[in-house]
């Protein structure tokens, strides 16, 4: 009977144990040394999610695998202010301030050799020139015995004012901002073409009515002296181009309006040698005069007047 309760109570607990295993292992080992331990680590979630993101074969210190997070390589690393201590992105500038005045000295230097060898070579001639636009018995002489040379020489001179003018018109467009191309060389042989057509149109328009009309010589007294003005344009635009360039940004306006008003007076003087010219014809035809003055003379001015408003506004 004894034996038998012993077994009852043995099969009992054997029971129990199988039902909760937990309660024969929270008891702790009485042989484990406790103080030896590390103490216990608390990992975030965000840092256990980091760490599964490494490589096996990342150098990472010994101890802390998961704890220190690594820095992508692609990631820009933030410049420095040394003055202010704070930190920016860095910035690299693409646009060079220099661009463009190496191009502008270059065609400096073009323009200035070649006006002192046309003075060198020709210098005798564009003396007797400049000098008959005040005295109209010099210029006939100078018209009447011009040679085969002295007119190569002359042509030479009026295709050097093209160029001198076209650069001035692009460094107009320049300082107010509406030059039509970034290239300064493409910019300047744009603007000498344009100047060159638009006197090409009017030598054009006077040949075209000394062969309508029967005034074949007059017509062939102005159109050279058109030329001998022309020259003497591009030899006074010179400094100016110079003023342009390289004055202070605060003088450039007067070496802008003093060539204008250089070229105004120029083309008044112009105005005045023609009327000499037609003088005679002038009271037989003033309609004519008039219709030439306004179509010519007059009419080119206000489109150049009216394009400039418009881009400039």
């Amino acid at each position: 009977m004894r034996s038998l309760l012993l077994r009852s109570c043995w099969l009992s607990l054997l029971l129990l144990c199988a039902l909760n295993p937990g309660v024969a292992q929270d008891r702790s080992n009485p042989f484990e040394l406790v103080s030896r331990l590390p103490p216990p680590t608390v990992t975030d979630s965000a840092t256990t999610t980091a760490a599964t993101t490494y490589s096996p074969f990342d150098i990472r210190p010994s101890g802390a695998s998961a704890a220190i997070p690594l820095k992508p390589a692609s990631a820009a690393s933030p410049f420095i202010d040394k003055d202010t201590q704070q930190r920016g992105p860095l910035v690299i500038q693409s646009a060079d301030p220099n661009r463009g005045k190496g191009s502008v000295l270059a065609i400096q230097l073009i323009l200035l050799i070649t006006l002192a060898s046309s003075w060198v070579l020709f210098g005798g001639l564009l003396r007797q020139c400049f000098q008959g636009m005040f005295n109209d018995s010099l210029m006939n002489q100078i018209y009447t015995r011009r040679s085969g040379g002295e007119v190569s020489a002359l042509w030479l001179c009026y295709l050097f004012f093209f160029l001198v003018a076209g650069f001035f018109l692009y460094l107009t467009t320049q300082y107010f901002g509406v030059s039509i191309n970034p290239n300064v060389w493409v910019s300047w042989l744009t603007y000498s073409l344009v100047v060159a057509s638009a006197t090409g149109v009017k030598q054009l328009v006077v040949y075209i009515v000394g062969r309508l009309f029967p005034i074949r010589k007059e017509a062939s007294r102005y159109a050279f002296v058109l030329m001998v003005f022309a020259i003497l344009c591009g030899t006074l635009l010179v400094p100016v181009n110079l003023g342009l360039s390289y004055a202070p940004p605060g003088a450039r306006s007067l070496f802008l309006y003093g060539g204008a008003a250089l070229l105004a007076l120029v083309y008044l003087l112009h105005l005045a040698r023609g009327l000499f010219i037609v003088g005679s014809l002038a009271a037989g035809r003033p309609l004519h005069l008039l219709l030439y003055i306004c179509a010519v003379e007059i009419a080119p001015l206000l489109i150049i007047y009216r394009y400039l408003s418009s881009s400039l506004t």
